[in-house]
């Protein structure tokens, strides 16, 4: 790639000349960060028929879509699975714990955590985690902020079987942020902004310039024998 060249317009290229490239860049991208993206696939799960078992399929589409519309790179859904079962690659986790610990907080019915199921489907242990914790308290209830805040990924992928002495039983985070939730509490790292308009005394709504002079003003001056009209006088 040439130092002027667009990194976007470089990875296209690669794309081009190479599957493997494509399929790499298709997995490397920050999905559990793109909150658009996150809000879509929540929307097509949630489309979904109860119990139906291809929330796979739909988050993988989901995913090809919003790649397409963020890079014009085209990915075909059945060659990229057979690329994973080719080089035995898992998908990554395109969705970040805070989305799934919102989704726990939001739909108390574990039949409606659409995105833990999915989570289940992959073989990702964070969606059964979710699943198995109890309903949060009925009168807590999520700030708006809170809800709409962007996500982003806190975790550090590892073996969820590793078994280090020392070690915290996966994913420690998750519960946090699950508590932090239930209990109201703000969660550490995310800035707190009111509601509310705070109005600057130092900026005014009205403007401090002279208003420049009408067309037919310029270069006359007032008479006094015979002052300009005014609107309370019927002037124009």
């Amino acid at each position: 790639m040439s130092a002027s060249e667009n990194p976007l317009a470089g990875i296209q290229r690669r794309a081009a000349e190479d599957p493997d490239a494509r399929f790499k860049a298709f997995d490397s991208y920050p999905w559990a960060k793109d909150r658009a993206f996150t809000e879509q696939l929540s929307s097509a799960l949630n489309s979904a028929q109860p119990g139906e078992s291809n929330l796979s399929e739909i988050a993988l589409g989901a995913r090809v879509h919003r790649f397409e519309q963020q890079t014009k790179i085209k990915v075909d859904g059945d060659e990229y699975k057979q690329w994973l079962s080719r080089n035995n690659i898992q998908q990554p986790r395109f969705v970040s714990e805070e989305a799934v610990a919102i989704e726990l907080v939001t739909a108390p019915n574990p039949q409606d955590r659409k995105l833990a199921h999915l989570l289940v489907e992959l073989g990702d242990p964070l969606g059964q985690i979710a699943l198995q914790q109890t309903n949060p308290q009925p009168d807590v209830v999520v700030p708006s902020w809170q809800a709409a805040a962007p996500t982003a990924e806190l975790y550090i992928q590892r073996d969820p079987t590793s078994t280090e002495p020392g070690k915290e039983p996966y994913p420690k985070k998750f519960e946090e942020i699950v508590e932090f939730l239930q209990s109201g509490k703000p969660i550490p790292g995310i800035r707190q902004i009111p509601d509310t308009v705070i109005e600057d005394p130092s900026i005014t709504a009205h403007g401090r310039l002279t208003a420049p002079p009408k067309p037919w003003e310029i270069g006359r001056t007032p008479s006094t024998e015979y002052p300009e009209p005014s609107i309370a006088q019927g002037g124009i």
